[in-house]
């Protein structure tokens, strides 16, 4: 648990599961700092759960590990937190207070449980900090904000659904296979098989020696987790529906007369496409029994610069277009195996973004320099198969456009021409 947490501390950017916040004693007397940590652990809880890292500045250039003092640190106490929490917490949460020693330096890590069948209100004020009654979330923009729109009190209301209904299930299915519950939930065993992804394709990698961080990576996973619930000819007959070629290449690339190029893994089938002998690319991914799927690609953009001696970059018009051929896929992939009503989430990250900059053929669109601050950006979006399929040009052009305010270009939009004209034709 020690190294993941480190990990943990280590990352470099925050999302909806994780937020940094700069050494500080903890101080009951100093309530609006004490609220502004019970804030997030109140949005966080609310969403996903996660962690919150006590010695961690935020920079101009990023962030900057400076850990706690020996007396900052004394002050951190697990009861002690939890004690000032239940007063703004309803029902209670109880989280988990950690200090973790790291490069000669002590950080705290406040671990958070995401909330099982009702969120967590706050039922206290205080001034310029905390509302009540109110529901915080973790937004897209890795924020915490209160709940303001029906769309995001749908969200909390839908995942308090789907917890209970995993609990539920998992029971279920312990009694008819004659076993136990494995104490993790459906989106902790998704968590675990997008874990298990990535250090495959890791090991896999023909590029790995040659250091190249651009990437762009998706992730789907059914709402409802069971390791096998598909057979691996339905993930072929899947796999062969999504297999649509948009831009002279197939997003999924899939032919059922090429058993060597497609593959039986534990659990599921796999690709790996290596094209290092013409130039450095690659394509990767992985459809698991479970429903699981998971597909990462070298940016040609990677390449390309290298060639040039430039500088990274990332192009407008590939990131939109793969996002949009993210979005068909899944839905492709899974018309066939789920329900209109089941949720799926995408999961779509960009590698390697800090100190990438944007870029476009025509530079008649860009008005300035757009440059990301962080290693890794990441998008998440969970709805029913029926909510994709209703606005996949809207979704994908969202999804994209989250994807380049983390490049800090904060009128990112006009995406809708370039995924008409992508879908419009087909190789």
């Amino acid at each position: 648990m020690s190294n993941e947490l480190i990990n943990i501390i280590k990352q470099g950017y925050e999302s909806k599961d994780l937020d940094y916040k700069g050494p500080f004693a903890w101080n009951e007397a100093d309530k609006k700092t004490c609220c502004d940590v019970v804030r997030d652990i109140l949005a966080m809880a609310n969403t996903l759960g996660g962690y919150i890292v006590i010695g961690v500045s935020e920079v101009p250039t990023g962030y900057q590990w400076d850990g706690l003092s020996t007396e900052q640190a004394d002050t951190f106490d697990t009861t002690r937190l939890n004690r000032f929490l239940q007063n703004y917490a309803d029902p209670p949460i109880n989280a988990l207070l950690k200090k973790i020693p790291h490069d000669g330096k002590v950080f705290v890590v406040i671990e958070i449980p995401r909330f099982t069948d009702t969120p967590h209100l706050c039922q206290r004020d205080y001034p310029d900090v905390l509302k009540s009654p109110a529901l915080y979330v973790r937004t897209d923009n890795n924020e915490t904000a209160l709940v303001r729109s029906s769309a995001d009190f749908r969200a909390v209301v839908e995942q308090a659904v789907r917890n209970r209904s995993d609990a539920l299930l998992t029971s279920f299915r312990s009694i008819l296979k004659g076993g136990v519950p494995t104490g993790k939930s459906d989106s902790e065993q998704c968590e675990e098989q997008w874990q298990n992804a990535i250090e495959r394709f890791d090991n896999l990698n023909p590029l790995k020696k040659k250091g190249y961080t651009g990437y762009r990576e998706v992730a789907f996973s059914p709402a409802q987790f069971q390791a096998d619930r598909f057979t691996r000819e339905q993930l072929r007959e899947a796999a062969e529906h999504a297999c649509v070629n948009y831009t002279g290449w197939p997003f999924l690339l899939y032919s059922p007369r090429r058993n060597d190029m497609t593959y039986a893994v534990q659990g599921g089938i796999e690709t790996l496409l290596d094209h290092s002998d013409n130039d450095d690319r690659v394509d990767f991914w992985q459809f698991l029994q479970s429903g699981f799927f998971y597909q990462r690609t070298l940016m040609w953009e990677e390449f390309y610069q290298r060639q040039r001696n430039a500088s990274p970059a990332l192009h407008i018009d590939s990131l939109v277009q793969y996002t949009g051929q993210a979005v068909d896929a899944l839905i492709k992939l899974y018309e066939k195996l789920l329900s209109e009503t089941e949720v799926v989430e995408l999961k779509l990250r960009v590698l390697g973004t800090e100190r990438r900059s944007i870029e476009t053929f025509d530079l008649r669109r860009l008005y300035g320099s757009y440059v990301c601050r962080i290693p890794i950006v990441e998008v998440c979006r969970a709805m029913s198969l029926a909510e994709w399929r209703a606005a996949v040009v809207d979704h994908s052009a969202d999804i994209a456009t989250a994807v380049f305010h983390q490049f800090n270009w904060e009128h990112a939009g006009g995406f809708h021409p370039i995924l008409e004209k992508m879908f419009s034709r087909r190789y």
